[in-house]
């Protein structure tokens, strides 16, 4: 089948959603006869063109689609190439888009919309007043086309949801636009509302026109009743008068009679139209009746609407107040459970400090008296050892001086003979003798004496020493108890701070029922004062209807004013362009006149010269 043959069957068909997923239109003809298929489709809402490298061409042809087609509202075009190269085509497409009248949602994700692609869309955004969502994810917008779109979203007011993610927007820039934004979707939301309500008063209007359109015909029937009858009575009164034409003297009376009737018609027919003249500045009265109670129910209004701000705003410090109450002492609860858990792990550590000195302590004690012990033991074996050593000297010596001896009487049996002789020597041997023997008991004395004062010297720094220990036991046994009182200080504390914390929780119970009662209250009071205020509001949103339906009217006054001076402006400036036109052909004919008059007068000089020649020359000749 060819191409255009299936473009003319998308303007027969009646298809409402139309998906064509990575289809690859390559072909420009082919897309072009898809496209012109679509221009006059009346019935298509959706088409999904995803992944179809659309760019050139196409994008000229989907143009075209938005400029005539009118029934189109969701277009998805992701995964295209509408913006490569920032073509021509695509700012044909935007114009396109700001006239368009009916499309709703426009997805162009991953389309190479640059920069500049942003900025023409934001321009066609500015005149566009349908679309409503525009996907942009996944393009090369950047700073300047983010700027130049939130300036479209703040003058468009019609966009509920721009999505930029994957554009290098900044944060300010897509806070901005969604602010805008949301604004959007709260005047959105308010002209349903408005246009709800303007509809329900134009319901109402029609009814009251309605209802005067049969009041005035009910009154029409009366007068043309009236009428009737009054024709009725003619038509009698003519009869008569054609049968009494004969004997009018006779039926003077009668005659006057009938006149005097027809008058008493007339003067009825002042009174009802006097009667209707009344009824019109009676419901003209009304209208300004209405207009001043319509002025005096929005004054009412906005003092009530002042009034309920007031006690919204109590209302509010009182809660705010109320959850600060609540916040301080859950504060102070939070507070008082940290202090307890602090000083509930400072016992436990205190606790396990004391398990630790007891032990310490323990083991220190019996490490003392293990040393002591073996001091003790030290010291028995170095006194037996002195001992050893000083009766193996004191035995040495006597061996020594034995020894001696024997040898002094060997010498003395030897030398008896030189006894004379040697007696000097032997006395002064005897005195040598004795002096040794005297260093050596005070040597031997001294030595003792030294031990014995080492001996003493250590005994007295071991009984330093455990009286040290035994000091340093009474100190920890003091510290012992110390901590024991403190923990028992603690534990008071830790009781009263549990009983301090039930009550603070009794009484944040107590203000959180104050609360909910406070909260019933104002929820009640909320709903009292919010079907009040409807009420009120459903009769101004009426009068406002009202009042809106006839700035609706005076707007297309204006508009239609305003088409009329612009449509006399264009025909002004046909007349004048028609008259310049005119003046120029006047100029033209009023030279061709004057140069035809030169003519003219240059054919009489020469005439009038032929002619007096001509007279002059017979003058001559008679």
């Amino acid at each position: 089948m060819p191409r255009s043959v299936q473009g003319s069957n998308l303007t027969e068909n009646r298809i409402n959603l139309l998906y064509l997923f990575d289809v690859f239109l390559f072909y420009r003809k082919a897309l072009q006869a898809f496209l012109h298929g679509l221009v006059t489709n009346t019935t298509c809402r959706t088409l999904e063109l995803k992944g179809n490298s659309i760019h050139g061409a196409g994008t000229e042809a989907l143009a075209k689609v938005l400029r005539r087609n009118q029934t189109l509202q969701n277009l998805r075009l992701e995964w295209n190439q509408i913006g490569a190269m920032d073509s021509p085509a695509f700012s044909s497409f935007c114009d396109a888009l700001s006239l368009n009248k009916s499309l709703i949602e426009l997805d162009l994700r991953n389309n190479d919309i640059s920069h500049v692609g942003g900025t023409e869309l934001a321009a066609a955004l500015k005149r566009n007043v349908t679309l409503r969502v525009l996907d942009l994810r996944w393009n090369n917008i950047g700073l300047v086309g983010s700027r130049a779109l939130l300036a479209a979203c703040q003058s468009n007011s019609t966009l509920n949801e721009l999505h930029l993610t994957g554009n290098n927007v900044p944060d300010d820039i897509m806070q901005n636009i969604t602010n805008a934004l949301s604004k959007n979707t709260e005047k959105r939301q308010i002209h349903f509302g408005h246009s709800q309500n303007m509809a329900i008063l134009a319901r109402q209007v029609q009814n009251i026109h309605t209802e005067k359109d049969r009041q005035i015909t009910s009154v029409l029937k009366r007068v043309s009743l009236q009428e009737q009858a009054m024709l009725k009575a003619n038509k009698s009164l003519a009869e008569k008068v054609k049968k009494l034409q004969e004997a009018l003297d006779d039926r003077k009376l009668a005659f006057n009679a009938v006149s005097a009737k027809n008058a008493l018609l007339e003067a009825d027919l002042t009174v009802a139209t006097q009667q209707y003249n009344d009824a019109q500045n009676e419901n003209k009265k009304m209208k300004i009746e209405k207009d001043h109670l319509i002025n005096q129910i929005r004054r009412e209004y906005q003092q009530e609407k002042d009034g309920l701000f007031h006690i919204q705003e109590k209302f509010q410090r009182d809660l705010n107040e109320s959850l600060e109450i609540q916040r301080r002492l859950s504060e102070k609860v939070h507070d008082l459970e940290r202090k307890n858990e602090t000083l509930q792990t400072t016992i436990h550590e205190l606790r396990e400090i004391i398990t630790i000195n007891d032990r310490d302590h323990q083991l220190k004690v019996s490490s003392l008296d293990d040393e002591n012990q073996r001091l003790k033991l030290k010291h028995k074996e170095d006194l037996k050892d002195h001992e050893l050593t000083s009766t193996r000297d004191i035995q040495r010596l006597k061996e020594s001086y034995e020894t001696t001896q024997q040898n002094l009487k060997e010498q003395i049996t030897k030398l008896e003979n030189i006894r004379t002789t040697l007696e000097r020597e032997i006395n002064s041997l005897k005195s040598t003798i004795s002096t040794q023997k005297l260093n050596h008991d005070e040597i031997l004395q001294q030595e003792k004496l030294r031990i014995k004062n080492e001996e003493e010297k250590k005994q007295h720094e071991l009984e330093d020493r455990l009286r040290s220990l035994t000091t340093t036991k009474e100190e920890l046994e003091s510290h012992y108890n110390q901590q024991l009182i403190s923990s028992r200080d603690l534990q008071q504390k830790i009781n009263f701070q549990s009983v301090e914390i039930e009550t603070l929780k009794r009484q944040i119970e107590s203000v959180q029922t104050v609360n909910l009662r406070k909260d019933t209250e104002i929820l009640e009071n909320r709903e009292k004062l919010k079907t009040e205020h409807e009420k009120k509001l459903r009769f101004i949103q009426k009068d406002i209807e009202m009042n809106e339906e006839l700035k609706d009217r005076i707007k297309q006054l204006e508009n239609d004013l305003k088409d009329q001076h612009y449509n006399d402006r264009n025909t002004i400036r046909e007349l004048e362009t028609r008259l310049a036109d005119l003046q120029t052909k006047l100029n033209q004919r009023e030279q061709e006149i004057s140069r035809l008059k030169h003519d003219e007068e240059k054919r009489l000089h020469f005439l009038r010269t032929a002619m007096l020649d001509y007279i002059g020359r017979g003058t001559k000749t008679n």
